[in-house]
């Protein structure tokens, strides 16, 4: 697998107004994606339905009636799920998979594309981040390869054991990163349609973390451990989306919560 679109960047200059408009660590939507856009949305990673071999989308509002929830803009998962975290996740007849964490599905980018490029005056010059903690990215100095970046020892031992076994430890691009709350991301750059491009190696698909175009008319954020993904851009754009009935989405406000916390409509 090698990035046909993506180029790795020296530079994270482009990057600096989200620094300077995001807010603190898990504080709202505003942790997520950067204040300042006139209208914002969220939408929902859908689960998955075993049906006939094939996997079925399953949305969240589905699974909410069905387990007599609220589906609310501040939904979280296990809640509407009525599962803890990590434990049994599969409700037979209903959902057999949980919602993708940390990557926007790749059914759901090209939708995304086709909406938030009639938006913006610069499809041809975007900016996609990657958070670099990610242990199996196959891009290289170029931004074009084929192998995984690294893998992060967990002990000295352990990183001894791999460099005697592999000969050589993949090790991460000199690369500049950027720097949120709590988080660290390289930089590329290239059309809107790179969007569609896995960051992953082999069948782990992983998508940019954070995309905006040149003229900063929107940016897309799926934070790494979350299963939505955030969007803020003009009141125009943003009621498109909420419009395009092959998305499941809500409208948000910057100042919504987004831990377990606020789903108090779902205790």
């Amino acid at each position: 697998m090698g990035l046909e679109r993506l180029r790795l960047c020296d530079d994270v200059s482009p990057a600096q107004w989200i620094v300077d408009r995001i807010h603190p660590f898990a504080q709202d939507v505003g942790s997520i994606v950067p204040e300042g856009f006139e209208a914002y949305a969220r939408v929902f990673h859908p689960a998955g339905r075993n049906e006939g071999g094939e996997t079925v989308a399953v949305r969240w509002s589905e699974v909410a009636e069905a387990n007599g929830r609220i589906a609310h803009p501040e939904m979280q998962w296990p809640t509407i799920a009525m599962r803890e975290p990590y434990s049994n996740w599969r409700h037979p007849g209903l959902w057999d998979h949980v919602p993708n964490e940390g990557s926007l599905p790749a059914e759901l980018i090209p939708e995304l594309i086709e909406v938030l490029r009639r938006h913006t005056t610069r499809p041809d010059r975007v900016w996609f981040a990657v958070w670099n903690g990610y242990s199996g990215l196959v891009f290289d100095e170029s931004g074009i390869g084929t192998t995984d970046l690294w893998a992060r020892p967990e002990s000295p031992i352990e990183s001894g054991k791999r460099l005697r076994s592999l000969g050589a430890r993949p090790q991460p691009p000199s690369a500049p990163t950027f720097e949120l709350p709590g988080r660290a991301y390289w930089l590329l750059s290239g059309p809107i349609e790179a969007a569609g491009e896995s960051l992953g190696s082999g069948r782990w698909e992983q998508s940019a973390n954070l995309w905006w175009p040149e003229d900063r008319s929107w940016c897309v954020a799926t934070e790494i451990d979350f299963n939505t993904t955030y969007v803020g851009a003009s009141e125009a754009a943003i009621r498109e989306l909420l419009g395009d009935p092959s998305l499941e989405s809500t409208r948000a406000e910057i100042s919504h919560g987004i831990t377990y916390d606020p789903d108090g409509l779902n205790r």
